[in-house]
């Protein structure tokens, strides 16, 4: 009996540790998943609110259907772009997260860091900037007085 004991013992403490690696990946890839799954949400979320901002835009200006589709193709064509460079500014916004959650904050690390990635923070801002551009190129003479009066307001029809 004793040696029944042993050996169920042995075979049950064996078929853990197996497992036990086993369920940590099957944990971590639901985790994963389910991270996932919240950023797909948000990401929707936010496609949401920039299809009523667009409305919102249009309406306000009253753009004409020429206008509109223009603008489209603006907004299409900038969001190519920002998906270019879409994980390396991930990558960047996880390393300034953790430099936020070190006890001590470390402001070399955080200006090396920021050198490593001026360049795509520079193409970012000026490719909005020309997107913008490109938007009030489109709009007549009265739409953009329209426009500049209204930015005063909330953070403008588009920002």
């Amino acid at each position: 009996m004793n040696k029944l004991t042993s050996l169920l013992s042995t075979t049950l403490l064996t078929t853990a540790l197996i497992a036990s690696p086993l369920l940590s990946q099957t944990v971590q890839a639901k985790e994963v998943g389910t991270q996932a799954a919240q950023q797909k949400k948000h990401m929707g979320k936010q496609g949401k609110m920039m299809k009523q901002r667009f409305k919102k835009m249009a309406k306000f200006l009253q753009l004409s259907q020429e206008q509109r589709v223009q603008v489209k193709a603006i907004f299409k064509s900038a969001k190519v772009k920002k998906k270019t460079n879409r994980a390396t500014m991930q990558a960047f916004r996880t390393q300034v997260k953790s430099l936020m959650m070190a006890p001590v904050f470390d402001d070399l690390a955080f200006l090396e860091l920021h050198n490593q990635h001026k360049e795509q923070l520079a193409q970012l801002a000026l490719d909005k900037v020309k997107m913008k551009h490109s938007i009030m190129q489109l709009l007549t003479a009265e739409q953009k007085e329209k426009l500049q009066k209204f930015k005063g307001h909330e953070r403008g029809l588009f920002h």
